[in-house]
């Protein structure tokens, strides 16, 4: 009896975690860092301003400007089965992303809480 409850009770804990299949999810810096360091194909997306991102950008961030009126457009060139790491300059703008990518259909989505400020107040490095 004991080993029939054990079975059920790991069966029941296996399958929640094989079916998991959309992730939307806010990070801090460290997480955001962490994910992508595990995952080489993780799309990065910056959604401030030309300006902005000349001033620094998060190493192979890709500049999607989220006032540009194609933006829905560039996200739709993204791939929606990989993973997106989204970040602007406070969390405002890619907020607004994040939303629209779940809507988009998007599988997984992390936003960096607090954008590149946080990144930098954090200690972690942008390029010029």
């Amino acid at each position: 009896m004991m080993k029939r409850t054990i079975l059920l009770i790991l069966g029941v804990a296996f399958i929640p975690l094989g079916c998991a299949e959309n992730v939307a999810k806010q990070v801090d810096a460290n997480e955001f860092e962490a994910l992508m360091a595990d995952d080489a194909s993780v799309q990065v997306i910056d959604v401030r301003t030309p300006d902005e991102y000349a001033q620094g950008f998060i190493k192979n961030s890709t500049l999607m400007n989220f006032n540009d009126p194609s933006f829905k457009s560039q996200l739709e060139s993204l791939n929606k089965n990989k993973a997106v790491a989204l970040y602007c300059h406070s969390g405002a703008r890619s907020n607004q992303a994040f939303e629209m990518m779940k809507e988009m259909g998007f599988k997984k989505i992390y936003e960096l809480q607090g954008g590149i400020v946080a990144w930098q107040d954090g200690g972690k490095q942008i390029q010029q």
